[in-house]
């Protein structure tokens, strides 16, 4: 070939090429929402793991078109503990190439109180975090960076107080913050510093546990809510 001239193959080169790019492009990745759902049973921190054959994996579901992510994450919840948790959030989203494709990965963190009928202890589907089950490397890394999170806030936000019944001491409180963190806390300086805080309030009841002397019960002070909480409610379209 002599200078300035193309070859056929040459020519035909940027044109599959664009071919291929439209394509990807026209193609729309799948879209795999999961939620990493807490919980606090026997002072342990527990992370839902639906069985799946025989494997366990963290509840997910795949957005239909014209669907809210949040719509899809509320059903996945509901799916797999039969309510709606006490507070949620997205964590964040990462690709993944399959076989089949490109698939999004769009995670949640979601938060629930233990219910009184001990259904969050089920050990067939709350596994305490210290100690998960086998799983796969994805739901792991999501499962970690959930708690990362979680953790994260305790210092800035009232995040724990969705882990807790309604009115509570500060024993339980305390408990719920030792689980989230992995650690025990100093009894004396936990309750100055949570007192101190502001976001609690006594109701003027009280609580007795064996033959223990009855212990003094709080609630959360909403109003201070909008005040210290960063993180936004769900949308309004879920």
């Amino acid at each position: 070939m002599g200078h300035g001239r193309v070859s056929l193959r040459e020519e035909r080169r940027p044109r599959a090429q664009a071919v291929a790019r439209d394509q990807a492009l026209s193609a729309s990745p799948e879209v795999d929402v999961r939620v990493v759902l807490f919980t606090v049973a026997g002072g342990q921190l527990r992370v839902a793991l639906p069985r799946d054959g025989d494997d366990v994996r963290l509840p997910r579901g795949t957005l239909l078109p014209n669907q809210a992510l949040d719509s899809e994450a509320r059903r996945i919840v509901r799916d797999t503990i039969g309510f709606e948790e006490q507070y949620a959030e997205q964590l964040y989203t990462l690709s993944l190439q399959e076989p089949s494709g490109w698939v999004l990965i769009i995670s949640y963190l979601g938060l629930i109180t233990d219910s009184s009928d001990g259904a969050s202890s089920r050990s067939d589907l709350w596994y305490p975090v210290d100690r998960l089950p086998k799983v796969v490397a994805i739901d792991r890394m999501v499962i970690e960076y959930a708690l990362l999170r979680l953790r994260a806030k305790l210092g800035y936000t009232t995040i724990a107080f969705h882990l807790l019944r309604p009115t509570f001491t500060l024993s339980e409180l305390q408990a719920t913050y030792q689980a989230i963190l992995g650690r025990p806390l100093d009894k004396r300086n936990f309750r100055r510093r949570v007192v101190a805080a502001g976001f609690l309030e006594a109701t003027g009841d009280q609580h007795r546990e064996g033959s223990h002397r009855p212990a003094l019960l709080y609630r959360f002070r909403a109003a201070h809510d909008r005040e210290t909480y960063l993180t936004p409610a769900w949308s309004t379209d879920a």
